[in-house]
């Protein structure tokens, strides 16, 4: 393939990636509670991540800094471009980082992993029934909600509002895994 330009390996990529989405789909595929561990706040990659977060405020004291500390944690997942595939692909969390991208989902299951290493006990994932991925933590009472695809953060309880048109199906983090779908 030396001898093709940029553009004709682009094409032959595509068709590739078109003709073997099924099978890439099939072997990508994760049960439930391979999807948790990944939110898990004990990862050699979210433990680093989270200590570089918090390097200048040792001692870190959850009542005290989460939000400065979440808010560093959310500018560094909104630094990640968002890439959504026809099929089913996972990404580790030091492939985004070194690539800078990742679909909607890797981005949400690493804001709650570094969430949760930040001793944010609430913090999980949620997932629409269009399957749009969103970040619900606490903090001071309040309910906060990260856009995984778009960065935006939405406080109050007017976050949940985004719901209205786009039920959340389940959510879920390292400790706990909840279906909504059931309940239609």
């Amino acid at each position: 393939m030396a001898d093709l330009d940029s553009q004709a390996k682009l094409e032959i990529y595509k068709l590739v990636l078109s003709r073997y989405k099924d099978l890439i789909s099939e072997k990508e595929s994760r049960s439930i509670s391979e999807i948790r561990q990944r939110v898990s706040p004990y990862n050699d990659f979210i433990r680093k991540m989270r200590d570089s977060m918090v390097t200048d405020m040792a001692p870190y004291v959850f009542k005290n800094q989460f939000f400065v500390a979440a808010q560093r944690a959310m500018a560094y997942v909104r630094s990640i471009r968002t890439c959504e595939f026809a099929f089913t692909f996972w990404m580790d969390f030091a492939e985004m980082d070194a690539l800078k991208f990742g679909t909607s989902m890797d981005k949400a299951i690493l804001l709650a992993a570094l969430l949760r290493s930040l001793e944010c006990e609430d913090a999980r994932v949620l997932v629409t029934k269009r399957r749009s991925a969103f970040v619900k933590f606490t903090w001071n009472g309040a309910p906060y909600l990260f856009a995984a695809e778009s960065g935006s953060l939405l406080a109050g309880d007017d976050s949940m509002k985004v719901f209205a048109d786009d039920p959340v199906a389940y959510s879920f983090n390292d400790l706990a895994y909840e279906s909504y779908e059931e309940n239609d």
